[in-house]
């Protein structure tokens, strides 16, 4: 071809070219909730806790609890912990990814080569069989080029396709994270609650054991009966047969810790932690709808899956439609390798091909719609999520304000409980009160001891959960800490916290 003709071919191929078009629907975020508020329910505002509407959740919210071995197991588990690893490799894989479907948009140049021996005869030149006859060797090497022009867009929804699903991977890791922190600030509140329990549960066998002595000597000295004694005996064994299922339950959330930690329980040293070590904080935040819906990374995950069922239609669609392909060659061909890189041994070729489906027996129809369904269905899903999530929020802040109520009863119960314990004891001894009674007064202080621990945790539990169900401040958290040896995406999440969803839901 000559360089006079290539002009009017090249300039028909950048017409081509430029009336290219992205078929498909251009991705549109959901609407931001119009709810005001999480329930209906007023959250606590008394002098235990109060909240920052609008309030912002620091990257490092368990610190807020005060306690230095609370933040040495967070620390200890975000560096060690195998499911946060795999998190980051997955991430890291996917952004390979992304980067491997981003190549196809781009020329493929590929190097060929060959070295044969044939035999041609004149069929070659379509003349009679007996007019030629050659045998030899013969060398080829010289580049290839193929580039898809993908009028209709189907490579670039690909592309829009895969860093969604990439973004999906990003929010994933997130959530790993967020959950982690939490499993361990909550898991380290149960420990710390079964020590407590184990400690007053040893506390009363100590005081039952002393009151059994007790009866012991004032039936040697015909002061009771015999049953009295026996009464006192079987309350204390009662109370230490406890002992053994809330040491089983300390050490089970032990083991889950260095679980958590990425060791083994013998590898694993567990820091001095008891409820003392732990400080309510006085004043929590409380996102805005709104802002709720950019931070959670479930939301963030159903949003970056809908976009990616969004972009597959597109596919679909360009499926369905002519492809346009560039290629080109160049090769040095001879039967000798010394004649290899002369002039003569130059051959190339350029072209154009088109691509047209007619009949795939409505298969590709059925690929576009099974892509709108996949649609609807991740339309669907987001919503749910987006509802879980309120739902979630708003369990947290109804159980706060229940919190505080039933604290406040349970350490009431706990005061008369124990003084109630310290007059039947006083009135036994001065032989006003039977053994029995004794024995009813202990069994209430026992429950009202254990309960208002289970009470005091409840607090720590609760506000935790309530962390978690804002989006735990992942925004917050630098980049190396959050992703590890990963990059961050082209979704980072610096950008999340700037990026407002605006616009309807496309069909």
């Amino acid at each position: 071809m000559s360089r006079a003709s290539l002009v009017p071919a090249l300039g028909a191929l950048g017409a081509v070219v430029l009336a290219g078009c992205t078929v498909g629907p251009s991705f549109v975020r959901p609407d931001v909730p119009a709810a005001a508020g999480y329930s209906h329910s007023v959250p606590p505002t008394g002098a235990m806790q109060s909240f920052a509407f609008g309030g912002d959740v620091a990257g490092d919210w368990y610190r807020l609890f005060r306690s230095d071995a609370l933040d040495r197991l967070v620390r200890q588990a975000l560096a060690n912990n195998p499911d946060l690893q795999g998190a980051r490799h997955g991430l890291a894989a996917s952004q390979d990814e992304l980067k491997a479907v981003a190549g196809s948009a781009l020329p493929q140049i590929d190097a060929t080569g060959q070295i044969g021996r044939g035999r041609i005869n004149g069929s070659e030149l379509y003349a009679p069989v007996n007019s030629l006859s050659a045998t030899g060797n013969r060398y080829e090497l010289g580049p290839s080029l193929a580039y898809d022009l993908d009028p209709f867009g189907g490579v670039r929804r690909s592309i829009e396709s895969q860093q969604a699903t990439t973004a999906t991977t990003h929010d994933q890791l997130l959530d790993t994270y967020v959950t982690l922190v939490d499993q361990v600030v909550v898991t380290a509140f149960d420990y710390a609650a079964t020590v407590a329990q184990i400690d007053v549960t040893r506390s009363l066998v100590s005081e039952l054991q002393a009151q059994y002595e007790l009866t012991q000597q004032l039936e040697n000295a015909g002061k009771t009966i015999r049953s009295d004694t026996l009464q006192a005996q079987t309350q204390l064994e009662n109370v230490r047969a406890t002992l053994p299922d809330l040491e089983q339950q300390r050490d089970a959330y032990r083991n889950a810790l260095a679980r958590l930690s990425g060791q083994t329980p013998d590898e694993f040293r567990m820091p001095p932690l008891t409820l003392a070590d732990f400080a309510l904080p006085n004043r929590l935040p409380l996102s805005l709808p709104s802002v709720l819906v950019r931070q959670r990374p479930d939301i963030l995950a159903a949003t970056d899956s809908l976009h990616a069922a969004s972009a597959e239609i597109g596919v679909a669609e360009a499926a369905r439609l002519p492809q346009l392909t560039l290629s080109a060659a160049y090769a040095q061909q001879a039967t000798a390798l010394s004649e290899l890189f002369t002039e003569p041994g130059g051959v190339w070729s350029a072209g154009l091909g088109l691509a047209a489906p007619l009949f795939h027996g409505g298969s590709l129809a059925a690929r576009a719609d099974e892509a709108k369904e996949r649609y609807a269905q991740a339309l669907s899903s987001y919503r749910g999520t987006v509802i879980a999530a309120f739902v979630e929020v708003a369990d947290a802040l109804q159980a706060l304000q229940h919190d505080g109520d039933s604290y406040t009863a349970h350490n009431r119960a706990l005061e008369a409980a124990s003084a109630n314990r310290d007059l039947a004891i006083e009135e036994y001894r001065a032989g006003k009160y039977t053994e029995l009674q004794v024995l009813t007064a202990e069994q209430q202080y026992q429950s009202a001891a254990l309960t208002q621990v289970q009470a005091d945790v409840q607090r720590f539990t609760d506000t935790a959960a309530l962390f978690r169900a804002l989006g735990g401040g992942w925004w917050h958290v630098p980049d190396r800490a959050l992703l590890g040896a990963a990059d961050v995406p082209s979704t980072s999440h610096a950008d999340r916290n700037v990026t407002t969803p605006s616009g309807n839901n496309h069909e």
